[in-house]
């Protein structure tokens, strides 16, 4: 049987966002990767400094995740992962009403200001789990599901030569 609690530290979190879904309605969300509020926000060339494009509204703190790991690399036969999503009401748990959630705030909070979300970093995986399985876990957890993924890379495998 799997055990979720020794498992709690294997989930990386990949995004954190505000969206308004209606109740008991099936909606899609697409999201870009270059949207997640994990990741590095891109780095500034020379030519980007010469330019000015360096504003103030573009702190760069240098913390968050970069881009190209966000989902693991996968196998060429596809690499079986569970991708689990957790939706909670914005209006009761953003740390003031007009916080946004931009940049890579979800590792590393809010340049000036509070984490701008009242949960604690990593929640829910940050405390011990009372559940069996992630499926009993989504059984249990309002607002959340769960399904399995396979991540397949699709490009050149190195291969395994010894010179």
């Amino acid at each position: 049987a799997e055990d979720l609690d020794q498992r709690r530290n294997d989930f990386v979190e990949m995004d954190r966002f505000v969206a308004e879904i209606g109740s008991g309605a099936e909606q899609t969300i697409t999201r870009s990767s270059e949207q997640s509020s994990v990741i590095l926000p891109p780095t500034l060339t020379l030519q980007d400094i010469r330019d000015r494009k360096n504003s103030d509204s573009q702190a760069r703190c240098g913390c968050g995740w970069p881009r190209n790991l966000l989902v693991p690399r996968g196998t060429s036969d596809g690499m079986s992962a569970d991708l689990y999503v957790l939706a909670t009401d914005w209006k009761e748990d953003a740390a003031s009403p007009d916080a946004h959630l931009s940049g890579s705030v979800a590792y590393c909070g809010k340049i000036g200001s509070d984490y701008p979300d009242k949960r604690p970093m990593g929640f829910p995986f940050d405390r011990e789990f009372l559940f069996e399985s992630l499926e009993k876990m989504v059984m249990e957890v309002p607002n959340s599901a769960k399904t399995e993924v396979k991540i397949t890379f699709l490009g050149h495998e190195p291969s395994n030569h010894s010179t």
